[in-house]
């Protein structure tokens, strides 16, 4: 009795082992007939004792449900199952997709241990590593095919480069396989030795970046290369490098064609606006001389004509003035002005341009100062390309009146005072579309060759030049507003001196002045001028006739004006020998010519007194009898493009 109880309870003790363990344990005995099975094995094959009661017929399920040869292949590595003493090692898929690995044992007393092991998470395991590295072929054959060089490293120690594509072969004419494990630091500093500078300033503070290197060839051919590099992939704990290179010189060549392509277009409007401007202007000249003829033949006055030929030549020289600008010349010096005085300077010149159908309202504190660092020219410009940008937007409209209002006042913002602007109208207005454009040079509504397109685009950069800014508000068929806000400076100190220095000008009776002038009628005009000034006058048409000309003058010559370009000798190497041999000569340059302007090729001294032509004879005569008075110019008088 005591024998039975023991083994009974060694039994429920195997039993109670085999039911915790998480592998299905299933005996069959020698006659292969199911003889146990644990609760695992139970859980895993629930119909186990009515269909699978024999091992015939859980060997026929086991091969049923096992998987293709070719997908069992490294699991059963995977599970550690595979052991010499088991004579049956499969793999299976049951109904609710887990996968176990099946172990059959056959013992030596013909009894049979089948095992099952869930190894559904191994299966996983392996399909995600397949997947990715399916994913990963797919990506390297990708980056292989690119037309661009790209290239991985790892942003550690010497940030060693450990994938680079084939492409970068073709472009470099490197061998891909020498540069992994090469340092990416050597390689790009190599590549891009002129940006490595930069490159490394992006690689040290994980930011992304474009970077070019222009190749010369022997041939003449020129290569351009660009790299676009992010330094700030993550990548599991660590950091990644990656880069692109790729050859840009084909769109660089597509670039270049179509800027050239623009430029041309560019200068085909300019040109067709010009001309346009020019022969109106041209044709008024042309129609006064012409009633100035038949007028002196029928004894009459003409003073009126004469003067609208001065207002046309006036014209004529703002429309240079406007393409100096655009060329980012520097026209003149800035000085401290009252807008309040210049704007009662140009509300003259305003009403003749606006037509009878405009009205013209103009709103300023006339008692008070608004001083800013500006030019008169500077400041006309903006006010009168303005008011015509206004006039014509109302001529647009095709209606009679059309109102125009200027408004000028000051503003504090914040810490700092700033001059305002206003020109309003109410014309035709304009769109959204239209606005974003209105400061791009060369952008106009107007058909073509109808204006330059540089009225506005000259206006802004005129502004920022002068540290102000330039807004517009606008609604269609209502109306558009300007608004120019300019910083304004402290009041000049004006001295007794300067307040009298017009009553103690010189008189320039009797000073002898040499001119040289390549072009006859500018001459033969500049001296009957000085002639009216009563100055002897010397005149030469070129710079090596001048020469002569003061040698053969035994007397003293007081003032050299001297065209800037001219044949044989031009106007610098011809004042610098006249002050050689005349010490005490005055000079004075002139020209068509800007000679200080940011693109000029003619070096002029700082101190150098220069006019631009068309020469204004009254501003002359003022600088040659302050020359003479020994006071000194300022600025905007050394450097002249009033006309």
């Amino acid at each position: 009795m005591l024998d039975t109880n023991k083994k009974y309870v060694e039994s429920k003790v195997y039993q109670d082992i085999l039911d915790s363990l998480g592998t299905g344990v299933i005996y069959y005995d020698q006659n292969g007939v199911l003889y146990h099975a644990n609760k695992t094995a139970h859980k895993i094959l629930p119909d186990l004792e009515q269909s699978l009661s024999t091992l015939h017929e859980f060997i026929g399920f086991a091969y049923e449900t096992s998987l293709e040869s070719h997908e069992q292949n490294g699991l059963i590595a995977l599970s550690q199952c595979l052991q010499d003493s088991f004579s049956f090692l499969e793999i299976i898929q049951l109904d609710n997709h887990q996968y176990y690995a099946v172990r059959i044992l056959t013992q030596d007393d013909k009894t049979t241990i089948v095992e099952l092991s869930d190894i559904s998470h191994i299966k996983l395991k392996i399909d995600d590593v397949k997947l990715l590295d399916k994913g990963n072929k797919i990506l390297a054959e990708a980056m292989h095919t690119s037309q661009k060089g790209i290239f991985i490293a790892e942003n550690i120690n010497d940030r060693p480069i450990v994938f680079i594509s084939q492409h970068m072969n073709h472009i470099l004419g490197v061998d891909n396989h020498c540069l992994v494990g090469e340092s990416v630091d050597i390689f790009l500093s190599e590549v891009f030795p002129d940006e490595w500078y930069n490159i490394q300033d992006a690689i040290t503070n994980s930011i992304s970046g474009r970077f070019w290197r222009r190749i010369d060839k022997k041939d003449g051919d020129v290569q351009w290369l660009r790299l676009n590099l992010s330094a700030d992939k993550s990548c599991g704990d660590g950091k990644l490098i990656i880069g692109f290179i790729s050859d840009e010189t084909q769109s660089k060549l597509q670039e270049n064609h179509l800027l050239q392509n623009q430029k041309l277009e560019a200068i085909g409007k300019l040109a067709g606006g010009v001309a346009h401007d020019f022969n109106n202007i041209l044709s008024i000249v042309d129609g006064y001389i012409r009633l100035s003829e038949t007028a002196l033949k029928r004894g009459e006055n003409i003073t009126e004509n004469m003067s609208r030929i001065k207002q046309a030549v006036a014209r004529g020289s703002g429309l240079t003035k406007q393409l100096l600008a655009f060329g980012k010349h520097r026209m003149n010096h800035n000085v401290t002005l009252n807008m309040i005085t210049e704007m009662q300077t140009i509300e003259g010149f305003l009403k003749p341009l606006l037509g009878a159908n405009v009205g013209l309202e103009i709103d300023y504190p006339k008692e008070c100062s608004i001083f800013v660092n500006a030019s008169s020219d500077s400041l006309s410009q903006i006010i009168m390309n303005l008011v015509i940008n206004a006039r014509d937007a109302i001529e647009d409209r095709g209606k009679d009146g059309g109102k125009i209002r200027i408004e000028l006042h000051q503003r504090q913002n914040g810490h700092k005072t700033h001059a305002v602007l206003k020109v309003i109208d109410n014309g035709f207005g304009m769109s959204p579309k239209i606005i974003e454009k209105i400061f791009d040079p060369f952008f106009t509504t107007k058909d073509q060759g109808r204006g330059t397109g540089l009225g506005l685009s000259m206006v802004y950069g005129i502004i920022q030049q002068l540290g102000g800014h330039i807004g517009v508000t606008s609604v269609e068929r209502q109306g558009t507003t300007f608004t120019v806000e300019i910083p304004m400076v402290e009041a000049p100190a004006f001295t007794e001196n300067q307040d009298k220095s017009v009553e103690t000008l010189s008189d320039l009776t009797g000073k002898t002045i040499l001119i040289a002038e390549d072009e006859d009628h500018l001459l033969d005009i500049m001296k009957s001028t000085l002639n009216e000034f009563n100055m002897n006058v010397l005149t030469a048409r070129n710079g090596n006739e001048a020469l002569i000309v003061q040698d053969e003058y035994e007397g003293k010559i007081d003032f050299l004006l001297t065209d800037m370009v001219m044949p044989e000798l031009g106007g610098l190497k011809l004042a610098a020998l006249i002050k050689e041999v005349r010490p005490e000569t005055h000079i004075l340059f002139m020209s068509g010519y800007p000679v200080r302007g940011d693109i000029s090729q003619i070096d002029l001294p700082e101190d150098a007194i220069f006019m631009a032509k068309p020469v204004n004879h009254n501003i002359l005569r003022n600088i040659l009898e302050q020359i003479s008075s020994q006071q000194p110019l300022t600025p905007s008088q050394i450097t002249t493009w009033t006309s």
